[in-house]
């Protein structure tokens, strides 16, 4: 057993207030002991200091450093091994927003979702993710006149070493709007090896936390609406804590509370936060119970809230006495459970802030124990030491923490890619068909020839002469978007509404055709025919998800999702409506493209679950015209039917 004199407090000089160099923290007694701990551990460790118990040198997996409260001194203990290089664990418990690694990610989510957030753009960029410094930082950003972002996009085009960056930031923001959280941030750590980078430059330790990362991102999934910015927003209100396994048979030292180090034992154990006594959970002005009334033994005591100058009052003084032993004892049973964890070597140590040691604390009841005087050795002195001869036989064999680990082979199987499983259902986007096969496992696979009959029409160009591009379908886009919000409007306001929309949205195109979009929809809206298609209670955009069982009785069922442009409920049945407004529209059934065919049937099967009983219509309603075509019920069965029939003309989209 050795005891350490006490680091006191010393009063830092501030010096030059404006000097990064001038750093008063040194002179912290947290970072004096810490220090001095981890002198120690590194000189063991270079100098091959002999463990007499298991026949060879001390290793980092021989050593506890136990702690009653994280705070202080966890985190200057862990940073002071880190910097020497010596193995540590880590906390036995960590909070996850306060994780660096967890914070990189948080950043690049922030950012993801919104580019105009300069700040955590120069965040990632400097972290793991991109490993800029702050000299490229000031390259980009000096001198720029929009955002952060534009400025990185105008960077990389004349500085190769930004290209990574503006590329790879330019595909997550693709795949954040598309993909549920769990999926997207496994992708970019596994799959684009950001697990490695991180690890590489932070640390093994930082391997917890991003795994902890991904098994909310998954929770999440489980239980919320998948969003990137939903899952941010749950991460910070959360406050996850993570209670790491210590006893994993690392070679690390560990660094834990006393309460977590039940039914652990070290070689060397450190107790360095002895100087204090006071409980962690008591505080001045709470309610505090009262003992010792006269009470039914089921109720719980009375509680008094003490107020100034009632400390001699009877009862409060009785309960603040009873506090006092309990705490006493719980310190007592602390202790006893500290000091035995060590097996072979115990040192004691601790730190004093400036208004000394408490009364009562480890430190005096460990010396007034065992020093032959019963004083504690002085700053300066040497440490107070008491050793005994081992009398025990050294262990045969190594522990576990110091065996060489050799990395077993690979097994076959972790080198080939997992085999698909069987098709249980056969997705399908009645919006986008396209013909598929089944292949010899039994799954849809898409053919490399399409048919042409289950192409869908070319739009017609907004302008004339046509157009490339994304400009091709802004004319559809608009027209659907007004026939889907101007139905909530009153009558008398729908024209300046539709005018003042397609001129913020569609200002690309000629006022000409601005016009024609605006005067198309006001048009299929004053249609008498068109009527009960947007009556009060009709909706638009009618997202649906269903699974439907073969007819035959067997094979595999259809998984539909898919959204439905008009869908009107009344006591005459349910009506479907699909808007083609990029068509021509067809003169008789017979021209319509077989694609929308299939299309509503199979809204229409899904529909008959939902509403059994009631009759479904499906109608095309063209606005080029407009016109209204109602599809016969005759031929939507036909078309229901051969949505199983896996040949040729099988029209089916994963």
């Amino acid at each position: 057993v050795e005891i350490w004199p006490v680091e006191s407090a010393v009063k830092a000089d501030t010096g030059d207030i404006w000097s990064p160099a001038s750093e008063p923290q040194s002179q912290r007694p947290e970072l004096k002991l810490a220090a001095r701990i981890g002198d120690t551990i590194k000189g063991w460790l270079e100098n091959k200091e002999w463990l007499a118990s298991a026949d060879r040198p001390v290793e980092p997996g021989d050593i506890l450093i136990l702690l009653r409260k994280r705070r202080p001194f966890a985190a200057p203990m862990v940073a002071a091994l880190k910097a020497r290089g010596i193995a540590v664990a880590g906390a036995d418990r960590l909070r996850l927003t306060d994780q660096i690694a967890v914070q990189d990610l948080m950043s690049l989510g922030e950012f993801l979702t919104l580019p105009e957030n300069d700040l955590a753009l120069a965040e990632v960029l400097k972290s793991p993710i991109f490993d800029l410094d702050d000299d490229d930082l000031f390259a980009i950003a000096h001198g720029r006149k929009g955002t952060l972002w534009r400025a990185l996009l105008d960077a990389a085009k004349v500085t190769p070493k930004f290209v990574e960056a503006a590329e790879r930031l330019k595909g997550w923001r693709k795949a954040a709007d598309f993909s549920p959280p769990y999926e997207f941030w496994a992708t970019l750590l596994d799959a684009q090896g950001l697990r490695s980078r991180m690890l590489a430059r932070l640390g093994p330790d930082a391997a917890d936390p991003l795994d902890e990362f991904l098994n909310l991102a998954l929770h999440f999934d489980d239980t919320s609406p998948p969003s990137l910015t939903g899952f941010l927003h749950a991460l910070r209100q959360e406050q996850r804590e993570i209670k790491r396994d210590m006893d994993l048979g690392r070679n690390e030292v560990r660094v834990m509370t006393v309460h977590g180090a039940k039914g652990l034992e070290g070689k060397i154990v450190f107790l360095p936060d002895t100087c204090t006594s006071g409980s962690a959970g008591r505080q001045g002005g709470r309610p505090i119970a009262v003992p010792d009334m006269k009470r039914p033994k089921s109720t719980a005591p009375p509680f008094i809230w003490p107020v100034k100058g009632t400390s001699d009052v009877a009862g409060v003084r009785a309960a603040r006495d009873a506090i006092d032993r309990k705490e006493n004892e719980e310190r007592q049973r602390l202790l006893y459970v500290a000091m035995t964890r060590a097996r072979d070597r115990l040192i004691v140590a601790g730190f004093e802030s400036g208004r000394g040691r408490e009364r009562g604390c480890w430190y005096d009841m460990i010396v007034e124990a065992v020093a032959p005087d019963g004083r504690a050795p002085a700053p300066g002195d040497p440490p107070l030491r008491l050793a005994a001869e081992q009398t025990a036989p050294p262990d045969s064999v190594k522990s576990d923490t110091a065996a060489t680990v050799v990395a077993a082979p690979l097994p076959d199987w972790a080198r080939r890619s997992a085999p698909r499983e069987k098709q249980l259902t056969i997705p399908l986007a009645p919006s986008r068909l396209a013909p598929y096969n089944i292949d010899e496992t039994g799954d849809p696979q898409r053919r490399s020839t399409p048919d042409d009959t289950l192409a869908e029409p070319s739009p017609r160009s907004p302008v004339r002469g046509g157009a490339g591009g994304e400009l091709r379908f802004l004319r559809g886009t608009l027209t659907h978007a007004l026939l889907q919000h101007l139905p909530d409007f009153e009558r008398k306001h729908c024209a300046k509404a539709a005018e003042r929309f397609v001129a913020a949205r569609g200002s690309a195109l000629p006022a000409r055709v601005r016009k024609s979009i605006v005067g198309e929809a006001l048009a299929v809206l004053d249609h008498e025919a068109f009527a009960p298609v947007f009556a009060p209670g009709s909706r638009a955009e009618v997202p649906i998800i269903a699974e439907i069982a073969n007819p035959d009785g067997c094979g595999v069922p259809l998984k539909l999702t898919g959204q439905i442009d008009r869908l009107a409920v009344t006591d005459a049945g349910v009506m479907i409506v699909d808007f083609k407004t990029n068509r021509s529209s067809a003169a008789v059934l017979e021209d319509v493209a077989v694609v929308y065919l299939y299309q509503l049937a199979a809204y229409r099967l899904a529909l008959q679950k939902i509403y059994p009983g009631q009759p479904i219509r499906a109608a095309l309603l063209w606005t080029d015209g407009p016109k209204l075509m109602e599809v016969p019920p005759d031929v939507l069965d036909r078309y229901a039917q051969r949505l199983w029939q896996l040949d040729t003309s099988l029209p089916i989209l994963p």
